[in-house]
């Protein structure tokens, strides 16, 4: 099952899907109040830097890009400096611009947070709110008749700011004659009942006052449940999907019971711009026609990926993949290696690469781990498959299969993803990687190195760490033979044969 759930996220790359709604330029500036003004009572504000990112449907759009689907964006913007800021973050994002319409007698919408110590001290909006011009309607439709036959599902992101019209859903509806999937992310779903939509995102907030209901204190999925046949009339769509935060997502199918998706208990750092992932997600899985539920599943994790991200950020489509691994952090390919990498460095991140056998895990490999974690923002282990030790180690190693060991270091805080190889040195990976620092154990100079010489081709700072004493694995082994020898158990000083298991445990015999 997981493998086929894989496969749909790496088809995500073929699909084409168009985003219609209103477009957000949010900008961040940070700064210090550090004195009082002299002509008033106000303190005055240091202006550090400020940063530019999408909100609305633009946003979402954003994250259909990065989720690997090629891009159309269609909005009505103003011809000023912030729809110029708007088109620089969509065009860095890979998002297709060339659709938007720019009209003079319209102002970008733009929200702009004056920060002190990641503190909001105050917002403020600007940009026309209000519905959007005849010429600029009419433009629209003809855009959106000439995109459809290009795409392969519409999502309509409506905030209430005019984009999305009635003479635009109607237009929807009588040109949608492929039954292509449309889903729906509006405030007020009502309006969309006509046009029958393939699926809905309502949060809970939305849905009580969809339904007319008052909050539930406790067991809010149950209160929703309940309703599930007056929700599918009110919006008139096939899926309805209430994402319901720490409670998760319930999905309501016409002809079938509701199913729940539980929210996994993580470390929710930010759940801004959550549900632009969970919706694009949940379209891209509509556009490949997987069943409804396992559409629901996709976008649940695409969001239980996010919210463990500081700020906007959208889930990648290696993070989604990733998030179906029996073990999270392994990249299984050179060519999701490749891709990771890309996306990292596109990021600004400072990446380390470090590798070794890890074969029975102790205080130097933790201190070594550690310490090229230091280095930078992401580490990268490549660690040697079984017949690469077979071939530095001997016949008897490793102790711990590939599996066992990947797993044990996936569970470290310090490691950020692990590759195997077989070859004697990681060479391959570094050329895909180009690390910023390789970290290797005191055993070596920066001239021993096997890879010395790429790694002066890749400009690349070679750490080396410090040992920890008397902390190998070659001693663990010698230490666990002086025991037995005490003991006077027979074992053979020339090798440990591994032959089973006691409690998840190896145990060694003869």
């Amino acid at each position: 099952m997981k493998e086929n759930i894989k496969n749909v996220i790496e088809n995500f790359k073929n699909l084409k899907i168009l985003v219609i709604g209103d477009a957000i330029l949010d900008t961040y500036v940070k700064g210090t109040p550090d004195r009082v003004c002299r002509e008033a009572p106000v303190l005055v504000y240091n202006l550090e830097e400020q940063e530019h990112q999408c909100g609305g449907a633009a946003n979402t759009a954003i994250n259909v890009a990065t989720l690997g689907a090629e891009t159309f964006y269609l909005t009505v913007v103003g011809k000023d400096a912030n729809s110029k800021e708007l088109f620089g973050v969509l065009k860095q994002n890979k998002v297709h611009t060339e659709y938007i319409i720019k009209d003079n007698e319209r102002s970008t919408i733009a929200k702009k947070r004056i920060t002190a110590s990641s503190n909001i001290l105050i917002r403020i909006d600007e940009g026309t709110t209000t519905e959007i011009s005849d010429a600029c309607k009419k433009e629209l439709i003809q855009k959106v008749t000439g995109l459809y036959e290009q795409v392969d599902a519409v999502i309509l992101s409506d905030y209430g700011y005019g984009i999305i019209t009635t003479s635009l859903t109607e237009a929807l509806k009588a040109i949608n004659i492929h039954n292509k999937p449309i889903v729906v992310d509006a405030r007020d779903l009502t309006k969309y009942k006509a046009l029958k939509p393939d699926a809905v995102k309502p949060n809970y907030e939305e849905t009580v006052k969809l339904l007319g209901i008052e909050k539930a204190t406790t067991n809010r999925p149950a209160q929703i449940i309940e309703h599930a046949k007056k929700l599918q009339e009110i919006t008139g769509a096939n899926k309805v999907c209430v994402t319901l935060d720490a409670d998760g997502v319930v999905l309501f199918e016409k002809g079938k019971n509701p199913y729940r998706i539980l929210s996994v208990p993580r470390d929710n750092k930010n759940a801004v711009g959550a549900g632009d992932t969970f919706i694009s997600a949940l379209t891209l899985a509509l556009a490949f026609r997987v069943k409804g539920q396992v559409a629901a599943e996709l976008a649940a994790a695409a969001a239980a990926i996010v919210v463990q991200k500081e700020g906007t950020v959208g889930c990648t489509n290696n993070e989604l993949k990733a998030y179906f691994n029996s073990l999270p952090k392994q990249i299984t390919s050179l060519e999701d290696l490749a891709s990771l990498t890309k996306e990292l460095r596109k990021n600004g991140k400072k990446i380390v690469f470090t590798n070794g056998c890890f074969d029975i895990l102790h205080k130097g490999h933790i201190a070594l781990l550690n310490k090229a974690r230091e280095a930078g923002d992401i580490l990268i282990v490549g660690v040697n498959n079984d017949a690469s030790i077979r071939k530095v180690k001997g016949p008897e190693r490793p102790i711990n299969s590939l599996e066992d060991r990947i797993t044990v270091l996936s569970g470290l805080e310090s490691v950020d993803y692990l590759i195997s190889f077989e070859e004697d040195s990681p060479i391959q990976l570094i050329k895909v990687v180009h690390p910023d620092v390789f970290v290797k154990g005191a055993g070596y100079t920066e001239q021993s190195i096997p890879e010395a010489p790429l790694l002066k081709k890749l400009r690349c700072e070679v750490m080396i760490v410090p040992n920890v004493k008397d902390h190998s694995t070659t001693h663990i082994i010698n230490k666990i033979r002086d025991i037995n020898e005490e003991l006077d158990v027979e074992i053979p000083h020339t090798a440990f044969v591994k032959t089973g298991r006691i409690n998840g445990a190896h145990f060694l015999k003869r």
